[in-house]
């Protein structure tokens, strides 16, 4: 339990995943053997990223039946397998397998016409430490303003959805305890705001809640502590004063 929680940052790396589909069977063996990354690029993104959306445009594998293939009812499915935010890239895996196993015989052997073939892509998660360890909640909050919104993406949103735990902040707060930090994260996190948004309003709250802990500490702070930080910020002013005075008589 008394692990610290090391920030990164993360960016996406877009490769072949090396499957081709030139039909609906084809497309069926790639979806099923392809990498959780490469469900998560063409298919999860866009609803993780943006859950409360209503037009989301359609995953890659819908938009392919329905263009390449000319089969619009098969591609409406896939489509709405797709919107599954919440559920694991397994889980969307085997809703995607189970429209194309319900599709007629007869629009199986459609192909695709030459250079209208399906290439997967995968998307893997390239991370960047940034050197900057929290050892409680507390410094997690002190922290996240240094952050940069790649890291915010990756613990807060990115990390769930692939089950990375070692990554994901919001279950390491709860676990040590910090419950309503915590709970206001997973709260900013469902509101589905811009990652640079996500970033500024979960500082802000947590910002916020903090306020009643610092005034707790203040007052059962001793006396002489009082006294030695009061003595801090008059020297502190001081060295202001005489900066700016030093300055004017330039």
């Amino acid at each position: 339990m008394s692990e610290s929680f090391r920030f990164f940052t993360a960016a996406p790396l877009e490769s072949p995943a090396g499957n081709v589909a030139s039909d609906l069977e084809s497309l069926k063996a790639g979806i099923a053997t392809v990498a959780p990354e490469s469900i998560y690029h063409h298919v999860t993104r866009m609803p993780v990223r943006f859950p409360h959306v209503r037009d989301l445009p359609e995953n890659d594998f819908a938009r392919w039946v329905g263009d390449a293939l000319q089969l619009p009812e098969v591609s409406e499915r896939l489509a709405f397998a797709g919107t599954l935010p919440a559920g694991s890239l397994e889980e969307v895996r085997a809703a995607l397998l189970a429209v194309l196993d319900r599709v007629p015989e007869r629009d199986r052997r459609r192909s695709a016409s030459e250079g209208a073939s399906f290439q997967f892509l995968e998307a893997r998660t390239v991370l960047a430490d940034l050197g900057i360890e929290a050892a409680d909640p507390t410094q997690v909050v002190e922290v996240w303003p240094r952050l940069d919104d790649g890291a915010v993406f990756l613990h807060l949103v990115e990390a769930p959805v692939f089950g990375r735990s070692e990554y994901a902040l919001i279950p390491w707060l709860r676990a040590r305890g910090a419950r309503g930090l915590a709970d206001s994260a997973a709260k900013a996190v469902a509101g589905s705001p811009p990652i640079a948004r996500l970033h500024r309003d979960v500082g802000t709250r947590w910002r916020r809640s903090m306020i009643g802990r610092r005034l707790v500490d203040r007052i059962e702070a001793g006396d002489e502590v009082r006294v030695r930080e009061a003595r801090e910020a008059m020297a502190r002013l001081a060295e202001k004063l005489k900066g700016a005075d030093a300055g004017g008589r330039k």
